[in-house]
């Protein structure tokens, strides 16, 4: 064999045993908990002995679509830990005050009482985490932290290059930016910082505090009355044009606004915006440097290998195959490059 035939042959093997780049050239970070709430109530699937699973199946469906169709080199998915909303709630008692993490199962007889579809939350949840431990994911969850923040703080200040964050909640599109984007998987749209300005009127960079005026209706959080969206892109024009560093720099513009009616409204409103800002700001979360070193270490610990034959075994102890036509097919499909960057972590 000729020594340019050896060498040829080699390269092939390099090739058959990497995969093409980093695993974090392209990183998905999924908002778990939006996720599971969401198809949850969609999807009406039962399994053979008439428990409701569309809760493990939406959700791992849901997830191997948006890995087909956005092929990333890893994916972190990240769920709130036990306390996670203690810190905005000592801010502002009244924060998602109301919720009660429920929602009502689609076209499904037998649910309609609270404490069974509680139960059935559980039950699906709870398979949801042990089926995504044996994937090749990052499965990210820090007590006492929402996983808001973490999601922010890994697509800010871990990951350096191109990240999709996956969730229906607003509060992400303030970190939109050249390599940041969000998918909204209610809209099925990918938000980029064209598409902030096009819906909001403002760059994403000055959203934040765009939104602390309207506040947040589904974290319990008010606003400012009186003042709309189009008052604020009319108005406050500054918040078209140049980058608002901080909330201090926002009042100093208000200040030199025209308007006096609508200056001061805005400046006896101020506690009102100092308050939303803290609990809706994502850009730099306030965590500590003991929480932060945690969610780091999480990151660089090696990422789990498929498990294809234990996954299977579950999969059929619980008896989820009539969601699933091939559930080997799906596996190869779906997991299969995710896999072989995971073994890059392992070195």
């Amino acid at each position: 064999m000729t020594q340019s035939m050896t060498n040829y042959k080699e390269m092939l093997n390099n090739l058959s045993n990497t995969s093409k780049g980093d695993v974090n050239d392209k990183v998905m970070i999924v908002d778990g908990l939006n996720m599971f709430i969401r198809v949850f109530g969609a999807v009406p699937t039962l399994n053979d002995d008439g428990e409701h699973v569309g809760g493990v199946t939406g959700f791992l469906l849901s997830l191997g679509a948006l890995i087909r169709n956005n092929k990333p080199t890893r994916v972190l998915v990240v769920f709130d830990g036990k306390g996670g909303s203690t810190r905005r709630k000592k801010m502002h008692s009244g924060y998602k005050e109301g919720r009660t993490g429920l929602t009502k199962v689609n076209r499904l007889v037998g649910y309609e009482d609270l404490e069974d579809q509680a139960e059935s939350m559980k039950r699906n949840f709870n398979a949801v985490i042990k089926y995504l431990q044996l994937l090749p994911v990052d499965v990210c969850y820090v007590d006492h932290v929402e996983a808001d923040d973490i999601m922010a703080y890994a697509a800010r200040h871990i990951f350096k290059k191109e990240v999709i964050i996956v969730s229906s909640d607003k509060d992400f599109l303030q970190l939109v930016d050249d390599r940041i984007s969000v998918w909204q998987p209610t809209k099925k749209k990918m938000i980029t910082k064209d598409n902030v300005h096009e819906i909001y009127g403002v760059p994403s960079h000055n959203l934040v505090y765009y939104r602390i005026f309207d506040g947040d209706k589904s974290d319990n959080i008010p606003g400012v009355p009186g003042i709309g969206p189009k008052t604020l892109v009319n108005k406050l024009t500054f918040l078209q044009n140049e980058p608002i560093d901080s909330l201090n720099t926002l009042m100093e513009r208000v200040n030199e606004i025209d308007d006096e009616k609508l200056k001061s409204k805005i400046l006896a409103n101020r506690s009102v915006l100092e308050l939303n800002y803290d609990l809706m700001q994502l850009s730099d979360p306030i965590m500590g440097s003991a929480i932060t070193s945690n969610v780091r270490a999480i990151v660089d610990s090696p990422i789990n290998e498929l498990n294809s034959f234990l996954f299977k075994k579950e999969f059929m102890k619980d008896k989820l195959y009539t969601a699933f036509k091939n559930v080997e097919t799906w596996l190869v499909n779906t997991w299969s490059d995710l896999d072989r960057y995971s073994k890059q972590t392992k070195k």
